[in-house]
């Protein structure tokens, strides 16, 4: 009972303690979350759909035959092109050169573009593959094209203007930039959360594809609910189910939490951004849905699948003929089918477009009986483990007294991981319970290090392997010349200082060698990676001090 008190005295003991009561608390009140490993579900592979290219292309040519033009000449920072006859005076912004000047002489119309040649380029890519094309690089000049699109279909495309892929195997290269790639990871990660999805694991590789586990899913499901995010764009219908490309998720500004009126209906209210509001503006009036909005509904697709359809209200119509509007609302319905296609909705207009599309290249699952099979084998692994460790320390040491102190500081630690894992709200998969196995191994190691240095005498050891606590405490006693207690001669202080020199550096180096796993791309060993810097750090700042003390107690009875 005294050695008892005189431990929880010590400030090291206290914290130690403190630390594993924390620990437990946090599992019992957050629980432990597991992965798709141990609790079942399934997986997906997307492939992100784009590519990075350079484009050898004269940009004369691709305005003589966008325009029909028997010439176009580049003039400064303008381009003039003429157009024999009468032009249509909305074919230049329909071609995305907004605020061209057109002016018809005789039997010729002259078309005054401000424009630089990459902008011409781009707005032609943009209109034949109906796909968003963006500058990523300079000198060269390469483009990312966001959708599917290989080397041949695009020699194919700039064929017609006199243009090509230059030769070269970096010339184009299929994938997109890494900004792209994390900017689909994390509308991914939001609307999948958004759908109720916490804590879902969408990892990239190759900025090619992604990689998503889904515990608890069926492979049907999540293939549903992942296959949904995708591209989201808004247009008019015309004539004969035909429809016109008016806006993308991007010029959505903000959405407020659906509404439901007192006759049950609901709605998701919008707010346009202010060159958003002037497009749409423009493309309803050119497209007679002001004049007669049964025969022009606003549709609005993801992924080229409609997801909501409906005309203008008479009100909405009426202002659009006269100025811009930037606040709309979307009416999807009334009961409780309406409730979720309000919800739904709001999510796609809440979060915008992908950035690219992306298409479902792989899947399994895991069942559940599998997973949780899993689960108990990593648990009597772990057990082994222990027990394993334990037997070791009494071979070598012969004394219960010691391995029992040795074996609870182990399990405390993982203990501690566990309250940290659960706290955070992190999966456990069977990587991470590698990791925490391989703490346990490490964590050993360096209790024995400890062990070990508190009972040599002086610089020499003069403790055996078959000799008793009590003998060994006596002779470390003795060469330091005092009656002291352990914990706080200065031969104790000495040692314990000179294992944890040795303890130190070995952690420090754990830790960075497990580094490069947290940022190599792939992901499927970063739980291993962060269980053992995560067990690194606890063991080091908290555990080994208190072992350290709670071991030199021992050692002075």
């Amino acid at each position: 009972m005294s050695l008892i008190n005189d431990l929880f005295k010590d400030t090291r003991v206290v914290i130690y303690a403190a630390a594993v009561l924390l620990a437990i608390i946090m599992i019992a009140v957050f629980g432990l979350k597991f992965g798709l490993d141990l609790e079942g579900g399934s997986y997906l592979q997307l492939q992100l759909q784009g590519a990075v290219t350079q484009v050898d292309v004269t940009p004369e040519k691709i305005l003589e035959v966008q325009f029909g033009a028997s010439n176009a000449e580049k003039h400064g920072d303008t381009y003039v092109v003429t157009v024999p006859g009468k032009l249509d005076p909305t074919l230049a912004d329909d071609l995305g050169y907004s605020g061209a000047k057109v002016v018809t002489q005789g039997n010729a119309t002259k078309v005054t573009i401000v424009a630089s040649s990459e902008t011409i380029i781009t707005n032609y890519l943009k209109k034949n593959l109906d796909a968003d094309v963006k500058i990523v690089a300079v000198a060269p000049i390469k483009y990312e094209i966001r959708t599917n699109v290989t080397r041949e279909s695009l020699n194919a495309l700039l064929a017609p203007v006199g243009g090509k892929v230059p030769v070269g195997e970096d010339t184009f290269v299929q994938g997109v930039t890494v900004e792209t790639v994390d900017e689909t990871k994390k509308v991914l990660d939001s609307k999948l959360n958004r759908l109720g999805l916490q804590d879902i694991k969408v990892r990239i590789v190759d900025n090619k594809y992604i990689l998503i586990d889904l515990a608890g899913m069926d492979v049907a499901t999540a293939q549903d609910v992942v296959g949904k995010p995708g591209k989201f764009e808004i247009r008019i219908k015309t004539e004969n189910n035909e429809s016109v490309h008016v806006l993308y998720g991007d010029a959505v500004e903000s959405v407020e939490i659906p509404q439901g009126d007192r006759q049950g209906g609901w709605g998701v209210p919008f707010t346009l951004s202010e060159e958003g509001a002037a497009v749409f503006q423009k493309a309803a009036i050119d497209a007679g849905a002001t004049k007669n909005p049964d025969a022009h509904d606003i549709a609005m697709y993801l992924d080229k699948d409609e997801i909501f359809s409906a005309p203008l209200a008479a009100e909405l119509a009426g202002s659009l003929n006269k100025v811009p509007v930037r606040n709309m609302e979307a009416r999807v319905g009334s009961g409780d089918a309406g409730s979720t296609k309000a919800k739904e909705l709001y999510i796609h207009l809440r979060e915008g477009a992908l950035p690219v599309n992306v298409e479902i290249v792989g899947s399994g699952q895991v069942s559940a009986a599998l997973g949780a099979q899993f689960k108990i084998q990593m648990v009597f692994a772990g057990l082994i483990a222990l027990l394993a460790v334990a037997g070791m320390v009494y071979y070598r040491y012969r004394e219960k007294r010691i391995v029992l102190p040795m074996i609870m500081t182990s399990f405390s630690e993982v203990i501690m991981m566990l309250g940290i894992w659960a706290l955070a709200g992190w999966q456990l998969d069977l990587a991470s319970l590698a990791g925490i196995i391989m703490v346990i191994g490490t964590g050993v190691d360096q209790l024995v290090i400890i062990t070990d240095e508190l009972m040599r005498g002086g610089e020499a050891a003069v403790a055996s392997a078959d000799r008793s606590i009590k003998e060994r405490a006596a002779a470390a006693a003795e060469k330091a010349g005092t009656k002291m207690a352990a914990t706080t001669s200065k031969v104790y202080l000495s040692r314990l200082s000179r294992a944890f020199t040795i303890i130190l550096g070995a952690a420090a180096t754990t830790a960075v060698a497990m580094l490069p796993l947290l940022y190599m791309g792939f992901g499927a060993l970063t739980g291993f990676a962060l269980i053992i810097i995560l067990g690194v750090i606890l063991g080091t700042l908290i555990a080994r001090p208190a072992y350290g003390r709670i071991i030199g107690h021992i050692l002075g009875t």
